[in-house]
């Protein structure tokens, strides 16, 4: 099931670039019908208990102590099933945004399928090779419109390769330390758990593999080539670098830095926390000063990223527990977010906050699912970010007050953010009078189905959290 799980999006992406090249129509449909069948699986793959499950263990290349080895828990299987969403959401927005279905569409489903593998590979050098795999598509893809969007693609992927190596050295440190200490030479993820490691040796070999998962997240002051990017990029793109790869960064903190170096992330954690709580009102400042919506959007989600920096490092329960959950909630937002900024544009306006204004009233739909976002966003109760944000601050002031203090001030400045850009942009008079039309019926249904999962997450949050929390209790133990 999890190989299904992988190459379904890769193999069918590739069959629609092969075949399908001239029938944009017919590219659009295959593709969307392999993001349906992706979501399918993920919820055949429901956890019913604790621990590893639908586990793949053949050998690789054995006499490097490499293996082909998968395996989903409870973290995991939330993670795919918001990747799995996030794309088809994508998707539905890029409809008639994407001329060249056939390569648009087998660029997502390849990152797709390459997002699963990172979720799953229980073997380090696995892991590495999905994690860089996914890369190329999503290089691409952020460099498709124009000039500037492939400057900002440049500059992401500088900083990926860089953080990559980073964790390759980290990675082959350890295999060497591990095979000295007990003369067995392997990278898997489950014998890696006993290495025994000096406190200096866990920190240096969990910082350089912390460096790749930071410029993922994207994590204050790594989260440099994210705001230009988020910018420049097709929403759907947008879409899928905040809400889905940027998860995968936090996923390779809670499921390799903490377990594998407890000793390295332990003398870390005080910093981390600083650095997150930091972030929160770094990026919650810049977004106050921007007149761009995608740029208020970009800092805004950099800034909730920044909350889930805090509760990883806080290594507590309840925020390990709270920092997933917010990430599946950051998820579903940023699709909604820039969903509406891709109508927006669709429709021939600007995003420049300056040029808004009144548009409520020709707009009605729009402006009311776009408030219900933007009041998820900023936390308020019955919606799903408030469950995160709330779990992840309670953990994170018990670990530690002052940086649990700093984050709270940060979530005020998102309250800002959020309806300093709605209120420029639906409220007030109407700066245009040309005719703007309101959100169409596929428009309407991907909002409305965001907007509902945002309530359903936040009124049912145990769904997930159960599922989340028999993770995440086993590792607050380590700390």
């Amino acid at each position: 099931m999890l190989n299904a799980l992988i190459y379904l999006p890769m193999l069918g992406g590739g069959l629609v670039w092969l075949l399908l090249r001239g029938s944009p129509g017919a590219a659009r449909r295959a593709v969307l019908t392999l993001a349906l069948l992706e979501l399918l699986l993920c919820l055949a793959l429901w956890p019913h208990g604790g621990g590893f499950y639908a586990q793949v263990q053949t050998p690789w290349l054995p006499s490097l102590g490499v293996g082909y080895t998968l395996g989903m828990d409870g973290v995991s299987f939330v993670l795919a099933l918001l990747t799995a969403v996030v794309t088809l959401g994508a998707l539905l927005v890029a409809w008639n945004a994407v001329d060249d279905w056939a390569a648009f569409g087998a660029l997502i489903l390849l990152a797709e399928g390459a997002m699963m593998g990172v979720l799953t590979a229980l073997d380090l050098v696995l892991f590495y090779v999905f994690w860089e795999v996914m890369i190329v598509p999503v290089f691409f893809l952020a460099a498709r419109r124009g000039a500037q969007a492939r400057q900002a693609a440049l500059r992401f992927f500088l900083f990926t390769i860089v953080g990559s190596l980073l964790m390759l050295v980290s990675m082959v440190g350890l295999y060497v330390l591990h095979g000295q200490a007990t003369g067995d030479y392997t990278f898997d993820y489950f014998k890696l758990l006993h290495t025994p490691l000096g406190a200096q040796a866990s920190l240096w070999l969990m910082l350089g593999m912390l460096a790749a998962f930071a410029v993922k997240i994207p994590m204050f002051p790594l989260h440099l080539w994210a705001p230009d990017t988020y910018q420049r990029a097709e929403a759907p793109v947008s879409i899928m670098l905040a809400g889905a790869m940027a998860n995968l960064g936090a996923y390779g903190v809670l499921r390799f830095c903490l377990p594998l170096f407890p000793a390295g992330a332990q003398l870390f954690a005080p910093w981390g926390m600083a650095l997150g709580a930091v972030g929160v009102v770094y990026a919650g400042l810049l977004a106050l000063v921007q007149n761009d919506l995608k740029r208020v959007i970009a800092y805004s989600s950099i800034s909730h990223m920044g909350l889930v920096v805090l509760g990883l490092f806080a290594w507590q329960r309840q925020a390990l527990t709270g920092a997933v959950f917010l990430l599946l909630a950051h998820g579903l937002l940023v699709l909604g977010l820039f969903a509406v900024t891709a109508w927006i544009e669709a429709r021939g306006r600007s995003l420049d906050l300056d040029t808004m204004g009144g548009w409520f009233r020709p707009m009605p739909r729009l402006g009311i699912l776009f408030l219900i976002c933007l009041l998820a966003g900023v936390g308020l109760p019955g919606l799903a970010n408030f469950v995160g944000e709330f779990l992840t601050l309670a953990g994170g002031v018990e670990r530690d007050v002052l940086w649990g203090a700093l984050a709270a001030l940060g979530i005020l400045l998102s309250v800002m953010d959020f309806l300093r850009a709605y209120e420029r942009s639906m409220l007030g008079p109407l700066r245009e009078e040309a005719a703007m039309a309101d959100l169409g019926l596929r428009e309407t249904f991907v909002m409305g189905a965001t907007v509902a999962l945002l309530l359903w997450l936040g009124l049912f949050p145990q769904v997930f959290l159960a599922p989340i929390d028999s993770v995440t209790a086993a590792l607050a133990y380590l700390h």
